[in-house]
């Protein structure tokens, strides 16, 4: 029985899921619950575009959506940052909480779900748009998730902030744009993300049924 990318994730999911409830249950405590809700949170664009990509036609009544899916995109790669969590713990040793459940598995579902949800929305986008407008528009996309990272990791903002806080969150975007440390980030990652998509597009064949 070959099984869809869709049944593939949510049976990793669940697989890392039990492993880090073992963790919680045996440790006592919750100090990585966290990463459950941001592989939520990482779910987000993937079920977006996912839904999207079943659609005849888009009209209007899309575009909230397409702002939705770009707003919580940066949330899927985000689980890599969570390496600055690792550290020697009591009950459970490094390895366990790098490789089984913690960073690694995780991260590796949230970008999985975010490489699958770039080439859906690109070949959505290639339906309306001329492909050499996608070409150009591309490496702004890299970009933005990029700086959404750093927003994140560095200034702690997420995406609920353009809601609730968003003349804050544009103003402190405003102050750190052209600082060193903000341009060295987004554009490292962005060439991080960009070869990541390029090499996984080949693997990442769009299925028709329960993909």
């Amino acid at each position: 029985m070959k099984l869809s990318f869709k049944q593939l994730i949510y049976l990793f999911t669940a697989f890392c899921t039990s492993l880090l409830l073992y963790r919680i249950y045996k440790s006592e405590g919750l100090s990585f619950i966290f990463l459950a809700w941001n592989l939520f949170l990482a779910f987000i664009p993937w079920w977006i575009s996912n839904y999207l990509k079943k659609k005849e036609r888009l009209g209007f009544v899309h575009i909230p959506l397409l702002v939705l899916w770009l707003l919580f995109l940066p949330n899927s790669p985000y689980i890599l940052t969570d390496l600055f969590h690792l550290r020697p713990r009591e009950y459970f040793p490094l390895w366990y909480d790098l490789v089984l459940v913690l960073v690694l598995s995780f991260a590796l579902i949230g970008m999985m779900v975010f490489l699958k949800s770039l080439k859906d929305m690109f070949g959505i986008l290639q339906k309306y748009v001329k492909p050499a407008y996608v070409a150009i528009i591309t490496p702004f996309i890299f970009w933005l998730i990029s700086f959404g990272l750093y927003l994140g990791r560095y200034l702690r903002f997420n995406s609920w902030n353009v809601v609730n806080h968003p003349f804050q969150l544009m103003r402190q975007s405003f102050d750190i744009l052209f600082e060193k440390d903000t341009i060295a980030f987004t554009f490292i990652f962005s060439i991080f993300l960009a070869f990541l998509y390029y090499i996984s597009k080949p693997l990442l064949k769009s299925e028709h049924h329960g993909a």
